[in-house]
């Protein structure tokens, strides 16, 4: 094997759902009962509560239970064609930690500006951004997070950084 000749200019970022920091957080564990496992992304996802000890991807009327995080806690269960294959997909019936309150790596769909509030899809969980002035779409919910960093994007989806905390302003419907 030859000697390394080149150096990367920018180190990775992170990996969704970790903790950014090492500040105080808050988070519970719920059982998953999405109507479907696809829905159930971690760093990607917010979910509710639909009863005691059980929540779902996206609103189901429910409280907000959280993000779903912490990545390297769940047992890799890998795909039908490779059971090593890395996921961040949780299967439903399984046990699943959701924070109300810290700092956390989130996957975003598109790009998001420094100060975007995060809103998560009513069906499935879905995370996005909206402007701090712009009214919540219909089929939206407030997710109680605001962007603070934001790293450089090639792609559509982009790796950033939300605080989560449940007295944030919660935005009027459009």
């Amino acid at each position: 094997m030859p000697f390394q000749s080149t150096v990367a200019n920018q180190q990775g970022f992170g990996v969704p759902g970790e903790m950014f920091t090492n500040s105080p957080h808050i988070a519970q564990t719920f059982t998953l009962v999405s109507a479907s496992a696809a829905y159930n992304i971690i760093g990607a996802t917010c979910c509710t509560v639909t009863s005691q000890g059980f929540c779902e991807a996206g609103s189901g009327g429910g409280d907000f239970a959280g993000f779903l995080v912490n990545p390297k806690v769940y047992p890799l269960l890998g795909t039908t064609g490779n059971t090593l294959a890395p996921s961040l997909v949780l299967p439903n019936e399984g046990i699943a930690e959701l924070l109300t309150m810290g700092t956390i790596i989130v996957t975003l769909p598109a790009n998001a500006n420094i100060g975007d509030l995060v809103v998560y899809d009513d069906t499935t969980g879905a995370i996005a951004t909206i402007a701090p002035a712009a009214a919540l779409p219909v089929g939206k919910k407030f997710a109680n997070a605001i962007v603070k960093y934001i790293t450089a994007n090639a792609g559509t989806a982009q790796l950033a950084v939300v605080q989560v905390n449940p007295t944030y302003v919660i935005p009027q419907l459009a």
